[in-house]
């Protein structure tokens, strides 16, 4: 029996938007490939960020994983032959788990979820991140009760991955909601593109490690803000706002 569709809901990507973790692999990221005599520019990191973006954007495309895929291009672009990127990859996959073990919320992190709560909304996540290290990130902050149990949708719970919006589908699902009666926040273009396809209102967030122009430039979110108080600002007008208009 279908559950009936009544609730308004926000769904939140982890990584950048929740929790302060992707300047962490970043910073991990670049040490791994300084400690083996190699430096990357700037302007190389830009391009590279791009054609990234590109390849997730782009179904068939990786060779690998897409995790291992990510890191491996890194490596490739850092001059490692594809052996030694295939190793360097697999090493930031392992390295990883130290990011979600040592992860925090930001700073309005809960305050943000305390007041979208308060106000009524359902809140669910869609992330990237394994069912193994949301559950490790949500207990170790105490976060779990947010979130509705049925609206936490990990990569292990789809077949298809972003900027496919089946997760994010089942998060709303998971709320007993429908993507037009909510919103969702990430910090990449593919999480832009997932809620875009999936007709939901999106907010890019600036905290995660691309800019406002690359959010802008290949996924164009409803809008695009600073942090997750600008973001639940944001959101609680247009609920009053939905209001007045009934």
């Amino acid at each position: 029996m279908e559950k009936p569709i009544h609730h308004q809901a926000v769904i939140f990507d982890l990584d950048g938007v929740l929790i302060n973790s992707m300047g962490n692999f970043y910073e991990m990221v670049i040490n791994d490939i300084r400690k083996r005599g190699i430096e990357i520019s700037s302007n190389v990191l830009k391009t590279l960020g791009k054609e990234l973006i590109e390849d997730y954007q782009t179904p068939g495309r990786r060779e690998y994983s897409p995790i291992i895929h990510l890191f491996w291009k890194i490596g490739r672009r850092a001059g490692l032959s594809k052996f030694r990127a295939l190793f360097f990859a697999l090493q930031c996959v392992r390295k990883a788990k130290e990011v979600y073990s040592s992860a925090i919320p930001f700073s309005d992190t809960i305050d943000s979820l305390t007041r979208l709560k308060e106000a009524g909304f359902e809140l669910g996540i869609f992330t990237l991140a394994s069912k193994k290290q949301l559950a490790l990130i949500l207990e170790k902050n105490d976060l779990y009760h947010f979130f509705n149990p049925d609206a936490l949708v990990s990569r292990n719970e789809v077949k298809k991955l972003k900027p496919d919006p089946e997760g994010l589908i089942l998060a709303f699902e998971g709320c007993s909601s429908s993507p037009d009666l909510g919103f969702f926040l990430g910090d990449m273009p593919v999480d832009i593109i997932a809620g875009t396809r999936a007709g939901v209102k999106t907010i890019g967030l600036t905290t995660g490690l691309v800019s406002k122009e690359i959010l802008q430039e290949y996924s164009s979110p409803t809008i695009i803000v600073d942090s997750l108080e600008e973001a639940s600002d944001w959101i609680l007008d247009q609920e009053i706002n939905i209001k007045r208009i009934k």
